[in-house]
């Protein structure tokens, strides 16, 4: 990163946390889009906004999210329940400000993560109406009858021939595995790592997603949503580039989004557009 580049940067990330010493999840995306634009690496981009934000004493929304999620994984993923200490204990960690910090994470946007993150990942609460231990009673037992039902349907439409043209069916171990993997793609597109750097991007989670599930039976809906995104992103910086003259950063744009492996007749259209076809 060149010293003109560094001092952009570093004036862009001040001025976004100058007056509330907070940054947005939705703020830092649109600083590292517009640091990608001008061709400074992921990396970079990130030390730079960590540098600032100890400088100035500020937060990162984000990086807040990430540790009430690891924290709400650690207190929920061997029973499935959030009870009230473990949420209060959660929320303290993340909320209060940290040494060295003006603020912590916005109650609003803790609450907001917290009822998803119970919601997404099946988690009950103990601070919801209802949320003790006997409210999910029926409705398991009704899903284990459920189970058994179709598990009973399915060997006796099975049992007796082939299975030629039949998707191959997932374990709950795969969905697990999934479920993690979107979980961190979703996140690196949040980051606006889409493809780089190669190992920590949204697209290796989402190519670790078609080798667990390469029929795509399993939240293909969810994928095709984050895949579209991507690229739909990188179109936009590509039309960005071709409007400041540069065309060989244009025509880089569009050649990261046809790594993702979707909507290539939309991109290829792009290319034309643009007056980049070829390069």
């Amino acid at each position: 990163m060149n010293s003109n580049d560094r001092a952009w940067l570093d004036n862009r990330v001040h001025a976004a946390v100058d007056d509330d010493f907070y940054l947005d999840r939705d703020e830092e995306k649109r600083i590292k889009e517009e640091a990608s634009s001008r061709g400074i690496a992921i990396r970079d981009i990130e030390l730079v906004i960590r540098e600032e934000l100890q400088k100035t004493e500020s937060i990162s929304e984000r990086q807040l999210l990430d540790d009430l999620d690891r924290l709400l994984h650690q207190f929920t993923d061997d029973d499935k329940f959030l009870d009230r200490k473990e949420e209060r204990d959660a929320f303290d960690q993340v909320v209060r400000a940290a040494p060295g910090k003006r603020k912590g994470l916005d109650p609003r946007v803790a609450e907001e993560y917290v009822t998803s993150f119970c919601r997404v990942n099946g988690i009950r609460r103990q601070t919801e109406p209802g949320g003790g231990t006997n409210r999910m009673l029926l409705p398991l037992l009704g899903a284990l009858l459920l189970i058994v039902l179709v598990g009973a349907f399915l060997v006796a439409r099975g049992g007796g021939g082939s299975s030629g043209g039949r998707h191959a069916a997932i374990s709950q171990a795969d969905k697990d595995e999934i479920d993690g993997h979107l979980r961190r793609a979703t996140d690196y597109v949040e980051r606006a790592q889409y493809t780089d750097p190669p190992e920590r991007s949204a697209k290796a989670e989402l190519d670790a997603v078609k080798r667990a599930d390469p029929d795509g039976t399993y939240r293909k809906d969810e994928v095709a949503g984050l895949q579209h995104k991507i690229v739909d992103h990188y179109i936009a910086l590509a039309q960005e580039s071709a409007r400041d003259g540069e065309k060989d950063a244009a025509a880089q744009w569009l050649g990261r989004a046809r790594l993702i492996g979707v909507d290539a007749e939309q991109i290829d259209q792009k290319s034309r557009e643009l007056g980049i076809e070829g390069r």
